[in-house]
């Protein structure tokens, strides 16, 4: 009997698949787009997360743990969904490797200004090979222990309560913003990764508390993303965080230790582990899409192809801009493959269920 996913480890997965190198720039986000208390938008774009995982786990109780792969390919034309899959496994690849590479350009930036991106972003590549060819339990298990960074660095802040002002936050909501539409969108892509959990369907039984953990891993993401943005809000005050790109890095450069320097770059090399979930879900998910169409290839050589084809893509996005601009674009089509797949899931499970209700 295989291993099924715990409920803990489920809940770190989520949590750890969303969290990117966008958290260090929220606040920054935040503020430009909402205003004054723009922190208080985390919690409208939270909900509008929650609607997709209600619609998740609907799938999950009409698909009764099968996965959503098996029906397409069940129900749908050959050329349909190889074609679909072939879609997915673009979309999820390219995701993560310029999620890997927006990580690895700041990392240069920051700390390794003589070394080419493209070697670093290899030996990190190196990483992401290592753990996704081991499958989705130990990425899961790996994961809790990773989880203690977000300890580590929630326990940081505390060092910024003495400084937090009140008049900072100021007694106005959502003033000084530069439109709700596109904030309420550029926020949302800061919540995309739980979508891949409609994949984790097989690896889940009635122990795993699939739905709960899913939304348990939402309200983790949600309280960490407000957490850290109450506290820069209340450090830097919103004009002057619409002025700088990163506030987390520039809050981190504030705290001092006798015996360690520019601590910022240390806790951003820490949070390379964090990165490092995030990518390897996402090319976990496309490994599992391109399977279905190439399933004669060794799936460890078929995992190297994607990362090493995806390596290729991202040297053509030279600068920071370009790769925000590319992980952007793709974000919105990853929004709605968020939406499409668990209808597609209920769809095909009623007329399933209805088909077999006039046979028998």
């Amino acid at each position: 009997m295989k291993e099924k996913l715990h409920s803990f480890h489920l809940v770190i997965l989520v949590y750890l698949t969303q969290t990117g190198v966008v958290l260090f720039a929220l606040p920054h986000t935040l503020a430009v787009h909402f205003g004054t208390n723009g922190w208080l938008a985390l919690f409208l774009v939270s909900a509008l997360a929650y609607l997709n995982i209600f619609l998740i786990g609907a799938a999950y109780r009409r698909a009764k743990g099968q996965c959503i792969l098996d029906l397409i390919e069940e129900r749908f034309q050959r050329v349909a969904a190889y074609l679909l899959f072939g879609f997915l496994a673009v979309v999820w690849s390219v995701i993560a490797c310029l999620i890997a590479k927006q990580y690895v350009t700041l990392y240069q930036l920051l700390s390794y200004h003589s070394t080419p991106t493209l070697a670093l972003k290899l030996a990190f590549d190196l990483l992401v090979y290592m753990l996704v060819i081991k499958g989705i339990y130990i990425i899961a298990k790996t994961s809790t222990f990773i989880f203690s960074i977000s300890v580590i660095l929630s326990v940081l802040f505390m060092y910024f309560f003495r400084e937090i002002e009140l008049a900072r936050f100021t007694s106005f909501v959502f003033k000084e913003g530069d439109g709700w539409t596109r904030g309420i969108f550029q926020t949302y892509l800061t919540f995309i990764g739980y979508e891949l959990s409609i994949l984790f369907f097989p690896f889940t039984n009635r122990e795993s508390k699939f739905f709960k953990s899913l939304m348990l891993g939402q309200l983790v993401t949600t309280i960490i993303y407000a957490y850290t943005s109450i506290i820069c809000f209340g450090f830097f005050g919103h004009q002057y965080l619409k002025k700088i790109l990163f506030p987390l890095l520039d809050a981190l450069s504030y705290i001092q230790f006798p015996f360690v320097e520019r601590l910022e770059n240390f806790l951003y090399g820490l949070f390379l582990l964090k990165t490092l979930i995030s990518v390897t879900v996402f090319y976990w998910a496309s490994i599992q899409a391109a399977n279905r169409i190439f399933k004669t290839i060794n799936r460890n050589f078929l995992s190297a192809l994607i990362i090493a084809g995806t390596l290729a893509i991202s040297a053509f996005a030279y600068s920071m801009e370009e790769v925000e601009n590319w992980l952007t674009n793709l974000s919105i089509v990853e929004m709605g493959i968020g939406f499409l797949l668990p209808a597609i899931t209920i769809l095909l499970t009623r007329q399933r269920q209805e088909r077999r209700q006039v046979d028998g």
